[in-house]
């Protein structure tokens, strides 16, 4: 019986740690990869083989065994939030590291893609399948073709005159129409209160504590603030 609930305690603890692996990925005293280089807090995979060697490297056989159990669809989902972020924050795909611009040269821009061609590429090379990078390629490329980014409306559509707004942030989702997320924030305000603008949610004033909340905010998290904003 003792040993049972054992068991049982080490599995949940491997799954957890499975969804914790962004640590494990920037852990100092990561096993080496292959090409000498050592697993630390600084290094970013170069390329897709890169970041597939360093993912196994840093995954126990039994994690692998119950990846293997998964089908293709619920690892990738179930990790995207997990281990997904890991890569998009320690692997620095918002912010153009060697590992986005190799995505980058091959035409993935946006690093959910980035990480769901690696999340997909890695389960079907642990279960022996072929990665299929091109078809993996064009399927991005697809959804996101035809897509524009928002613009501000016309000067005369402004709530108030004499607005600037340079500054501006893409958070690379779109709901409709195929035009890209983008928050317009005014930079020109001669007291606390500042315009914002999105093509998704429309006009908001908003005082300089949100301003500057929405400005140094994670990528990734600029959707969820927004809708904070204008709840």
């Amino acid at each position: 019986m003792l040993y049972n609930e054992l068991g049982t305690m080490r599995e949940k603890l491997l799954t957890t740690l499975f969804i914790a692996i962004a640590t494990l990925i920037s852990c100092k005293n990561s096993t080496p990869l292959k090409s000498e280089k050592i697993l630390n807090e600084s290094y970013v995979p170069k390329n897709l083989d890169e970041a597939l060697t360093q993912i196994d490297f840093n995954l126990s056989d039994s994690l692998k065994l119950e990846i293997k159990k998964k089908s293709e669809n619920d690892f990738t989902s179930e990790s995207h939030f997990g281990l997904g972020i890991g890569m998009r924050n320690n692997w620095r795909l918002w912010k153009g590291s060697d590992l986005s611009k190799y995505f980058n040269s091959i035409g993935i821009y946006h690093p959910d893609d980035m990480s769901g061609i690696i999340l997909t590429s890695y389960y079907r090379k642990l279960t022996g399948h072929e990665i299929k990078l091109d078809e993996q390629i064009a399927y991005y490329k697809e959804y996101w073709d035809g897509v524009e980014l928002t613009q501000l409306p016309e000067k005369k559509e402004h709530p108030e005159p004499n607005l600037k707004f340079r500054v501006s942030i893409n958070y690379g989702s779109y709901a409709e129409n195929k035009k890209w997320g983008t928050v317009y924030i005014q930079t020109n305000s001669e007291n606390e209160n500042f315009w914002i603008y999105d093509y998704y949610y429309g006009w908001k004033k908003i005082d300089l504590e949100t301003k500057e909340k929405l400005e140094n905010v994670r990528i990734q998290e600029t959707e969820s603030i927004m809708n904070q904003i204008f709840s």
